[in-house]
Order: C-alpha cells, then structure tokens, then sequence
C-alpha cells in the first residue's frame, strides 16, 4: 500500500486498464522483496523497516514510471487449507483471526486415520535466508488479518483463506473502501486479480476489452471462474459517525455474515 499511497487511484477508474496494471505492478514489487528478503521480524527486524523506507518506496516507483521489468524471485509453495474468522461484539471487541494448518505432512498415527498439518512448507528448505528454517523461528505466510482504525476506533476488520494471493485479495479490499468509498459487501464482491510474478490473472467479471488494453503493456490472463479463486475475503464494516455495523462473505466460498444475538 505505500508503493500506491502517492496515486490518485479513484482517476484512473476501479479496475479500469490503468489502475489494474498500477496496482499489479506495485502488488510485484512487493511480491519482489517479500520473496527474496522476508522472514520472522524477530530473526531479521531490519528488513520490514527496509521494505516499507522512504528509499524503497521511491526505488519501486521509480521502476514502475520507467516501465523497467520486475524480477519475482519464487516464493515458498503456501497450502489453501485456511480459516478465516471476523468478528465483533457490543462490548467493542473486533477480532481478524487467520489460521492455517498446511497439508500434508504425510505423516500418519497408526490408529487414528488423519495426515497432521504441515506449515513447515512455508520455510525455504535450503540455509542461509531469511525465511530459513531455524529453531524458534517462525516461517513468512500470507496470511493478513488487518483491522483499520479511524480516530482510535475500528471501522475495518477484514482477512481471507487463499495462500499468497490473500495478500492481493485484502489490499484490494482496502482500496475499494477507502479509496473508492464502497460498501464492504461491494467492496468484497468486486471482481479481483492478482499479480505476483510474469503474469496478471484476473476473475471472469473483468472485462475481456479491458485486458486487451491491459495486455499491451504486460501479460495478462483470465481465469474461467467469475467467483472465488482469488482469496475469500471475510470483513466487518462499522460506520464511523453511527456505529451501524455491516458484514460480507466472499460468495467463492460457504462463508458467511452472521448477527448473533
């Protein structure tokens, strides 16, 4: 988000060519550093304050406005067994919970009849990195529960399942609510894409003339699903001046918005 924080997104158009190739190419820059340098901030602290430093932002934008390719080293392989869970109560509490298991291990307790999780596949294998496996540490994921505060309240809670693509998926739920000023259920449901290496992808809903005018600038391909498949995002919205509050299921997946009394 702070490759893109310079950008008057709402002029270009919600996922018009334009803004689908800016906030592709920033989503790769971030996706360029993440794979290469991230790993528990307890193991290496310096590198998200490197990420996110005046000079590494100007770096990237540098390289977007010059049109010069962005090389993705590969990241590690993430599992899509994921939980998403958003929630509120009227005592105030907000809670983004994101838990994964990973699959499989390819281990099995004789007698019990299920494959334990598997998370490690989120280490790199080899030494010497920083997401390296090591004791104590913890490995990088994709996983982003976010809660947004205005004046000291939360107005924003949002996370998803999806493996890396959880990454894209939330940023651009964000955008939609605070740049584009959309409801958190139009914000959820617009269709989605997600760029974390060569090539573009995006959801069927977006338009086939849009990506012919993306695709003369860089690769792009639509995927045959128009729901899902680009993270689940799970969010609760609560208006700043009534406190009414407002929920919204990704309809990719059988997630829910619920108000229990």
């Amino acid at each position: 988000m702070k490759i893109l924080e310079a950008d008057d997104l709402r002029q270009l158009g919600h996922n018009s060519a334009p803004y689908i190739l800016r906030v592709s190419l920033a989503m790769k820059a971030a996706f360029a550093d993440r794979n290469e340098m991230l790993g528990d901030p307890l193991f290496v602290p310096e590198t998200v304050e490197w990420m996110h430093s005046p000079e590494r932002i100007a770096h990237w934008r540098a390289m977007i406005e010059s049109g010069k390719p962005i090389d993705v080293a590969r990241g590690s392989v993430e599992s899509a067994n994921t939980t998403q869970v958003t929630v509120t109560d009227h005592s105030g509490n907000w809670v983004s919970l994101t838990h994964s298991l990973g699959a499989s291990s390819g281990v099995i307790t004789p007698g019990l009849g299920f494959m334990y999780n598997n998370s490690m596949i989120n280490f790199d294998p080899l030494p010497g990195g920083p997401n390296s496996i090591a004791p104590h540490k913890g490995r990088s994921t994709g996983m982003a529960p976010t809660i947004v505060y205005r004046a000291g309240q939360p107005v924003l809670a949002l996370g998803a399942p999806g493996a890396s693509r959880i990454i894209t998926a939330v940023l651009q739920v964000l955008l939609n609510v605070l740049d584009f000023g959309m409801s958190v259920s139009d914000a959820v449901l617009a269709p989605r894409f997600d760029c974390q290496g060569n090539t573009i992808k995006c959801q069927a809903r977006i338009p086939e003339m849009v990506c012919a005018e993306v695709r003369k600038l860089h690769a792009i391909e639509r995927a045959p699903i128009s729901h899902g498949g680009f993270a689940l995002v799970h969010a609760i919205a609560c208006d700043a001046q009534t406190r009414r509050l407002s929920g919204a299921a990704d309809t990719g997946g059988e997630g829910m918005a619920l108000l229990v009394e």
